[in-house]
């Protein structure tokens, strides 16, 4: 027999999860991480569509997996741009998944 209310009880508590997972991704976005990141938009332009003036892409609305890795990437050894080999670093992994899983709710630019 399936216990529903064991169902609901695990589907809230994933529900709660995640949404504090976006709101720990929007904080570090908007205001940096206490590790030294910067705010993405001092780069990325206020609304993330990016900056052609200091070669920055659009990140609003990626995939959150694609951002992970190219955070990952950055804070590798491959990481070839030095400002963003700096911020992915500041970053723990699980700030990498919190930020990538809040621009990834955010609406594309058009």
């Amino acid at each position: 027999m399936v216990d529903f209310a064991s169902l609901a009880g695990a589907a809230a508590m994933t529900a709660a999860a995640a949404t504090a997972q976006i709101h720990g991704g929007q904080q570090i976005v908007e205001h940096g991480s206490s590790a030294g990141a910067p705010p993405c938009a001092s780069c990325h332009g206020p609304q993330f569509k990016g900056d052609p003036s200091v070669g920055s892409p659009a990140i609003a609305g990626l995939s959150a997996n694609f951002i992970v890795q190219r955070l990952d990437h950055y804070a590798g050894p491959d990481g070839h741009n030095a400002m963003m080999r700096q911020v992915a670093s500041s970053l723990s992994p699980a700030e990498r998944r919190q930020v990538a899983a809040y621009l990834s709710t955010l609406p594309k630019p058009r």
